[in-house]
């Protein structure tokens, strides 16, 4: 779990770390089979045998997980020289090589993961995929990173944004679906409690979109996990800038639907598998994140933390 502490230092540590990589990825302009850019820097994950023998019989027998992520959110998973890569992508093409299948990828919002689950349209959702409490009711994570969300306002912070708090009478904006909004949303409730300006929550269809929006003023905050916040303000020429410490540490996971308990044990056999190989760690520290390392990979983790 993260100490108060210890968010801070990633939140300066990895904006440092992201910055000097510039996400500048040495991956292969090669496709691999499913469309990933192959990274030499990353080692390939074994096949497990225990994982595989967990895995449901239908997913054995169409060789192939079909998982949806949400593809336009560097440094976690987006399109590149024809091929998807990022840090999903390199966790995608391990639990791929642990299972012995092949990857299907749907790009899916984040308001549309669980309803792909729970319709059986998808196996597995994952790509910065929070665990939280009210999506552990609909389906079951298997968590493989930690991670925290971060503000971004405009440069010089106009409005003095500093915490969620602050965000009373404030436009705040994020992805539709997204952990962030959610966020917002509960903020609102304790500012008009407290006699407060409610917070004016605004939907955006990607993390690009919400971004374009504060950069032209029509929101004054925009909350979203703290390695895409870096990219961001990274890739804003001066026009944004992060604000105040990390708020809401969880964790990531892959999810799968309820009834897919089969599944669920797989998966976290695989990336138990993936951990003990030390791939988890050689993705995040490629990708200039290694403060999101788990000890390792649990079922639900979000609900142990309460």
């Amino acid at each position: 779990m993260f100490k108060k502490s210890g968010l801070k230092a990633i939140s300066a540590l990895s904006f440092a770390g992201i910055a000097a990589l510039g996400f500048i990825n040495p991956a292969s302009a090669e496709n691999d089979a499913d469309g990933f850019l192959i990274n030499t820097a990353i080692s390939r994950a074994a096949p497990d045998a225990a994982a595989i023998a967990a895995l449901p019989s239908d997913i054995k027998e169409k060789g192939y997980l079909t998982i949806g992520g949400e593809t336009t959110l560097p440094p976690y998973l987006f399109r590149q020289d024809d091929g998807i890569t990022g840090m999903e992508s390199s966790f995608m093409q391990a639990l791929g090589q642990a299972l012995d299948l092949k990857i299907k990828l749907i790009n899916t919002d984040f308001g549309s993961m669980v309803i792909g689950l729970t319709s059986g349209r998808l196996d597995v959702a994952m790509s910065d995929f929070s665990d939280t409490p009210e999506r552990e009711k609909q389906v079951t994570f298997i968590d493989y990173t930690k991670t925290g969300q971060q503000l971004i306002v405009a440069k010089g912070n106009p409005k003095k944004i500093h915490s969620v708090a602050d965000l009373c009478g404030a436009i705040a904006g994020g992805p539709a679906g997204s952990l962030s909004l959610a966020i917002a949303k509960k903020q609102s409730d304790v500012c008009t409690q407290a006699g407060k300006p409610a917070v004016d929550v605004q939907s955006y269809p990607s993390a690009s979109a919400s971004d374009l929006a504060l950069r032209t003023g029509r929101i004054d905050a925009m909350g979203i996990d703290y390695a895409i916040a870096a990219n961001i303000v990274g890739a804003s020429q001066g026009k944004t800038e992060l604000t105040g410490d990390l708020f809401e540490a969880g964790y990531h996971g892959a999810a799968v639907s309820k009834n897919s308990e089969q599944l669920s044990k797989a998966l976290l056999l695989a990336f138990q598998g993936i951990a003990k190989q030390g791939i988890d760690a050689q993705i995040l520290k490629h990708y200039g994140v290694p403060q999101m390392h788990m000890d390792a990979p649990q079922i639900n983790a979000k609900a142990g933390q309460q």
